[in-house]
């Protein structure tokens, strides 16, 4: 029997039928935005043998089509945990890798399909449609074809499409990091790839999958003393710092950049002016020390900060360490960015800390977090009885994977960062994903060799928390327009019952669907798109929901609308600092829109006065186009002010 299961809800080989199967895949998307579905196959008394899927392309108002090369077909592939994440897994069979039908990066057949589902057991197939910029708003209608031998199910696939845009480059600042090394070693057994060009094409392949997933490799050129040859890192990283690389989200770039290399002030002035010459270097950043006084010593950061400032006084210095530390320490005046862990956040015994961050921030500098094996457990102890934090490991909800980005809005935190994300290609990654106490902790991707995946050319492989995250992502997205749209106290009320508190990560997806399709209609309303139904503040608690894990499938598929990118409707892009993304350029002082996105009227560009250069979507304009447009440039000059450098 084949079924429909929500997204965000991980099918494990031992799931149960539910009591009333759903038939029928319902979702909604906002343009320029990924859309994830499940399907689930039970083999029932006799199993089902050389299962394969297709799905149609959508068709809608007036005959408007959304192309099956806009949606993609997975075979869910499976992770055996033989250790717990720390206090929060489970061990058992779960699922993980995505084995594409037709990857995402080359656009080669792959070897999704066929596969077998064994008596008694339930397998998955995973999908996802894009939709393209410039769908017209409406109803979407298709299908989903799941064959096997003696077994066919026909499953419709309805998509609800909004008016509104998802910007290509998220305003979420993000920096995950990859060691080119280990994914070198994963892919040709060799560190090095053999050679450097090698190595760089799948740097590259790396990245534009990442950005496709709405987040950035920061530091996926490492490896090489690039300021020996500035041409040959514009050739290979120049399109992904640019926005031209070859990405489903057209115009995606990445959002942060980091130096490496040779620690000298010579190697990082050339980083500096090079990265200033193609206009990257808002971007930039030094990541000066970790986790002091375990990666490095309190001591030596500010001379580690003084290698960068001479080099230049703007090059930003980053370190992972929360404020009252930096502050005892005597480094706080050397930070620009300062990156804590979520644990040091928001705690049941001391209270809600990010109020000690406001006059960095005030001043001008900039408040990232991350999570660690903390969120389950280092090897020398565990989460606090009654703290659920979110996490990225394999062996726990959906729903915790997708809620680290609630938590980044709610707090006020601009950026992400995560420290690894190839840790597990030094072994073999599809046998296992555990480090430091942790499934998946530092591994997001798998290698996608052809012997293991099928096809010619090797691409990494996503894995189902990669998407959890690309949802997350999404979800600040919407959050952050009802901001930029004077409706952040309400957005608050809504995250409040998503996400209570930083320590508060549950296990239940429909909760966050639900959150989700109340943004969506909420700015469907406030900016005169037509939305199904209402946008009624959510109701019920804040508490973590309990429950078996995995929360109320049924409620959740049928609720998950998208939402909007832009504010003033502007399509994909991004601001030029690499960190507002609002989709077009407004600039105070008079000036006239310098970059206006495609579907945008070149009157509306032209119309420019005092404070903005009158961007508007090609549907809008007008006063309210205005107000919007201004609403952006007032958010955007506040997070622009930049913070004095320390010398």
């Amino acid at each position: 029997m084949a079924y429909v299961e929500s997204a965000s809800v991980k099918i494990k080989p031992t799931r149960e039928l539910p009591d009333i199967p759903l038939g029928e895949i319902a979702i909604s998307a906002a343009r320029n935005e990924f859309e994830p579905f499940q399907v689930a196959i039970n083999g029932g008394l006799f199993g089902v043998a050389n299962v394969t899927a297709s799905v149609s392309a959508l068709v809608g108002p007036g005959g408007a089509t959304i192309g099956a090369e806009n949606l993609w077909l997975y075979r869910v592939d499976l992770v055996e945990v033989t250790t717990p994440s720390g206090s929060i897994g489970e061990v058992g069979v779960w699922p993980d890798p995505l084995v594409p039908a037709r990857d995402e990066v080359l656009g080669e057949a792959r070897s999704a399909f066929p596969f077998d589902v064994a008596v008694g057991q339930t397998r998955a197939i995973w999908g996802e449609v894009l939709v393209p910029e410039g769908t017209p708003a409406g109803e979407y209608a298709g299908s989903v074809w799941i064959e096997g031998d003696n077994f066919a199910a026909e499953i419709p696939l309805k998509l609800t499409v909004h008016g509104f845009s998802l910007p290509s480059t998220p305003s979420l600042t993000t920096a995950f990091l990859a060691w080119l090394p280990n994914i070198c070693l994963a892919h040709t057994g060799e560190a090095t790839c053999g050679d450097w060009q090698t190595a760089a094409s799948l740097a590259e392949r790396y990245a534009r999958l990442a950005l496709d997933h709405r987040i950035t490799l920061s530091n996926v050129w490492v490896g090489r003393d690039h300021t020996a040859d500035w041409a040959d890192f514009d050739r290979h990283f120049g399109p992904l710092l640019d926005g031209t690389a070859q990405t489903r989200l057209v115009g995606a770039r990445m959002s942060s950049a980091q130096i490496t290399g040779p620690r000298t002030v010579e190697k990082f002035r050339s980083w500096a002016e090079h990265f200033r010459e193609r206009g990257w270097f808002e971007r930039l950043y030094d990541y000066t020390a970790d986790e002091p006084p375990y990666g490095s010593s309190f001591e030596e950061i500010p001379a580690r900060a003084q290698t960068a400032k001479a080099a230049d006084a703007d090059l930003a210095v980053l370190v992972t360490t929360n404020i009252d530390s930096a502050t005892e320490n005597g480094i706080a005046e050397w930070l620009d960015i300062i990156a804590p862990v979520v644990n040091h956040l928001d705690t049941p015994s001391d209270g809600d800390q990010r109020g000690k961050y406001d006059a960095f921030v005030g001043e001008g500098g900039r408040l990232w977090l991350y999570q660690s094996c903390m969120s389950h457990g280092c090897s020398f102890g565990e989460p606090s009885a009654g703290v659920a934090w979110p996490s990225y490991m394999v062996d726990v909800s959906a729903a915790k994977n997708r809620l680290m980005q609630w938590v980044l809005w709610r707090y006020g935190i601009e950026g992400e960062l995560y420290y690894e994300t190839a840790l597990a290609f030094s072994a073999d990654p599809w046998a296992g994903v555990f480090q430091f106490s942790g499934n998946g902790d530092g591994t997001l991707f798998y290698p996608g060799t052809p012997s293991r995946v099928g096809g010619e050319g090797h691409v990494p492989v996503a894995s189902i928390r990669l998407k959890m995250i690309r949802e997350g992502v999404e979800d600040f997205e919407y959050l952050r327009i009802l901001e930029r749209l004077g409706e952040g106290e309400w957005a608050k009320e809504v995250a409040s019952r998503v996400m209570p508190t930083a320590y508060g990560a549950h296990d239940d997806a429909s909760r966050i669907e639900e959150g989700r399709r109340l943004l969506a209609e909420r700015i469907a309303a406030l900016t005169a798109e037509e939305a199904p139904g209402g946008s009624e503040a959510p109701e019920g608690g804040g508490d973590g929901a309990e429950g078996d894990g995995e929360g109320d499938a049924s409620a959740g598929l049928n609720g998950d609308a998208g939402a909007s990118g832009d504010a003033a409707g502007a399509g994909s892009g991004g601001a030029d600092d690499g960190g507002d993304n609002v989709g077009h350029d407004c600039v105070a002082s008079g000036e006239v829109c310098e970059r206006c996105e495609e579907g945008v009227s070149a009157g509306a560009c032209g119309a420019a006065r005092s404070g903005c250069g009158g961007c508007s979507g090609s549907g809008g304009g007008g006063a309210w186009g205005l107000f919007l447009c201004l609403v952006s440039v007032l958010w955007g000059v506040g997070r622009r002010r930049g913070r004095g450098a320390v010398r």
